[in-house]
């Protein structure tokens, strides 16, 4: 679902939105304001162990050790 968080430049509150279109209004649910800012929100998967045949890798794109190794998903 398109989830966003919002921050309030004038209260300082921070909501969060369903985005449904494009044309919907958004107002600060504490004090009405429009003087809202988009925050970057971190990616939340849920995995279980089960998924990664009983263990969860560690390390970029899944592989133990291979952030920074040349030649790795994540570059050096």
């Amino acid at each position: 679902m398109p989830i966003f968080e919002y921050k309030c430049g004038d209260c300082g509150e921070i909501s969060e939105f369903l985005i449904l279109g494009k044309s919907e209004e958004l107002l600060c649910k504490s004090c009405k304001s429009r003087n809202l800012a988009k925050l970057i929100s971190a990616h939340n998967t849920a995995a279980s162990s089960s998924d990664f045949g009983g263990s969860i890798p560690s390390g970029c794109c899944g592989n133990p050790n291979s952030c920074g190794n040349p030649g790795s998903c994540c570059g050096g």
